[in-house]
């Protein structure tokens, strides 16, 4: 590929009729399609289609994004269905692009590659949508992973994110946060050292406790002493070498 540079990407459209919702809504239908780019801002689309719900001009919104755009395309459904109540069927699939390669040298042909590019399409409707469509979320309602074990009502965010965290931490190893216990061999000089420090306690004449007690002190005392330090006098004057100096010269 070195002797080739790289030319424009076509990507292939989509139409009505080809996306992925002809179970749950007729191609006749019209909605306000929103396409969301990767430099795509999420604020400026958002106002625009609540002020477009507002007026009634459309009832249902399509959101589609591929590429790097899949995430502010979830993000703009997300945002979007905290003011309304929308009823949303996600679907993803793949979309076309031909990538050109066009040649720098003479002779070469232009390469065309194609490409699958994972994309997604989220349907939001304030009208009600069949309960038989595979994947439908009503509103103020949350997926299967929100509910909790054994229960039929649905949990909270922290609920679940304290559950995840408690079956974690219950997961570790018991005493997993306990000190290392020291070597055998490091337990045994400890343990004969004092042990010898006992047995020369007790055979110690009273005497000899006192003399290592004043010793103790004596050495204490001694390193808190401070040592002086050495200061010149103030008032003592320095000897004047160049006079000794010139009455030598003189007497020679």
């Amino acid at each position: 590929m070195m002797h080739y540079r790289k030319g424009e990407n076509i990507e292939k459209p989509i139409t009505k009729s080809e996306l992925p919702f002809k179970d749950c809504m007729s191609v006749e239908k019209d909605f306000l399609w929103m396409h969301v780019n990767g430099g795509t801002k999420v604020n400026n689309v958002i106002t625009y289609a609540k002020n477009v719900l507002d007026k009634g001009e459309h009832r249902t919104v399509m959101w589609s994004g591929q590429g790097g755009g899949v995430v502010k395309t979830i993000s703009c459904a997300e945002i979007l269905k905290r003011s309304y109540p929308l009823y949303q069927v996600t679907r993803i699939c793949y979309a076309t692009v031909e990538e050109h390669w066009l040649p720098q040298m003479e002779g070469l042909e232009e390469i065309v590659a194609i490409r699958q590019i994972p994309s997604i399409h989220i349907l939001m409707s304030l009208d009600a949508i069949n309960d038989n469509v595979h994947d439908v979320q009503k509103p103020n309602t949350k997926g299967d992973i929100w509910f909790s074990e054994g229960n039929n009502m649905p949990s909270t965010s922290a609920e679940h994110n304290y559950r995840q965290r408690y079956d974690n931490n219950t997961s570790r190893r018991p005493n997993q946060n306990r000190r290392r216990p020291k070597p055998q061999s490091e337990q045994r000089q400890l343990t004969n050292t004092n042990e010898n420090n006992n047995q020369n306690s007790n055979n110690a004449s009273p005497s000899d406790i006192d003399q290592q007690e004043k010793s103790q002190k004596k050495k204490s005392h001694k390193s808190n002493q401070q040592k002086p330090k050495f200061r010149r006098p103030q008032n003592q004057a320095k000897p004047n070498v160049s006079a000794e100096r010139t009455s030598e010269s003189m007497d020679t």
